[in-house]
């Protein structure tokens, strides 16, 4: 029948499933994973319509006329206003990413401040997997069957302890000590590989239940309040701009197509160039941009993270355990401070083998004589 595998992100306890590998992989649907690791790039602050020459910095958001029934999250306070930019920016600083956008609501003194620098912030939820360990293991892989080093001695005294009773699905996962998988599935969660802003802003806020649910007060169902729900009360100007944000493509500013774009693995030095891999596979030339045709950074990632016993040819990956990220060739650079291996020939050759597809490029046909 075949295993079923799933990455495990051991750093912030994440796996997502990915089922039988090779319907993962001719399916295309590798191709999830490249919002998980891919760095997006911070955008230029917002020029705002407001400035202190023509306006009260500190006069609170009026409803606008359309929602006059809309009222602002809070009041500014005297003392609030008194406070210089510096501390107002400490403050920011401090707060978590819902915290910081609705403090911008209440003021324009506060959203001058506050929306750059939130802007700023999301970027941090973009790329979650970005830098953290990645493994995909099946279900057929032995106790204490990992790679060297992968685990911390801490660590390896978790997985070996195995699963509390409390933690035991009596129809699904086994109590056998020392395998990773079943710590994942037991204690780690799912984890949503489209991480997009309108996303984080559609969270209920602190406080509000997790789904809709029957209001007393007004009779009536009604949904969480949510950050991007509070914004509503924003001048129309300000509205257009947070919907914008909050719903923008991935090709926007966070993920410009006019990029070229690069794997890189940050634990062995290496890279895998987008517009190459691109090119070694169609004929058309070479795209930039962060989702490439198929194969992509997605297939070259899963041809060397799987680790299980088996003949599938992908068992034993030489980057199972390792951390990546995917950036622009541009931030590569400015991040570059040692000697980087390009394996973009490698990738393109392994995937040729194993999707059983042509190759445009005479270095992987090289590659494939030597071996």
């Amino acid at each position: 029948m075949g295993q079923y595998w799933y990455i495990v992100s051991v750093d912030d306890g994440q796996f997502l499933g990915c089922g039988k590998l090779v319907e993962f992989l001719f399916n295309k649907e590798a191709d999830c994973l490249v919002d998980l690791f891919a760095v997006p790039v911070k955008p230029n602050p917002v020029q705002l319509p407001y400035t202190t020459k023509h306006l009260d910095d500190n006069s609170r958001f009026e409803p606008s006329p359309i929602k006059k029934d809309l009222k602002p999250p809070c009041q500014i306070q005297p003392h609030l206003a008194a406070i210089p930019d510096e501390l107002i920016l400490m403050i920011f600083h401090s707060l978590d990413l819902l915290c910081c956008f609705r403090l911008s609501l209440i003021s324009k003194r506060l959203w001058r401040i506050g929306w750059p620098f939130f802007q700023q912030k999301i970027t941090e939820f973009m790329s979650p997997w970005a830098g953290k360990r990645i493994i995909c293991l099946g279900d057929e892989c032995e106790p204490n069957d990992l790679p060297a080093g992968f685990l911390t001695t801490e660590e390896e005294n978790v997985v070996n302890e195995g699963l509390d009773d409390s933690e035991i699905d009596p129809d699904g996962i086994y109590p056998r000590p020392g395998n990773l998988l079943n710590i994942a599935m037991g204690r780690f969660r799912e984890v949503n590989s489209e991480v997009e802003p309108h996303e984080i802003l559609r969270r209920p806020l602190p406080g509000e239940p997790d789904r809709r649910f029957y209001s007393k007060q007004s009779q009536s169902w009604r949904s969480p309040r949510t950050a991007l729900e509070e914004a509503r009360h924003l001048p129309k100007t300000l509205r257009t701009q947070v919907h914008s944000f909050a719903f923008g493509e991935k090709t926007g500013d966070y993920y410009p197509q006019t990029e070229s774009w690069i794997l890189r693995n940050l634990t062995t030095a290496e890279i895998v160039q987008g517009d190459e891999l691109f090119a070694a596979f169609h004929r058309s030339g070479r795209q930039d941009g962060l989702h490439l045709r198929y194969p992509g950074f997605g297939e070259a990632i899963m041809s060397r993270i799987c680790w299980s016993r088996g003949k599938s040819g992908f068992d034993r990956g030489v980057w199972a355990g390792h951390r990546f990220e995917i950036c622009t060739k541009i931030i590569h650079a400015l991040k570059s401070d040692c000697n980087w291996k390009d394996v973009t020939s490698e990738i393109v050759y392994e995937l040729s083998v194993a999707l059983d597809l042509p190759t445009l490029t005479k270095k992987s046909e090289r590659i494939k004589d030597q071996r």
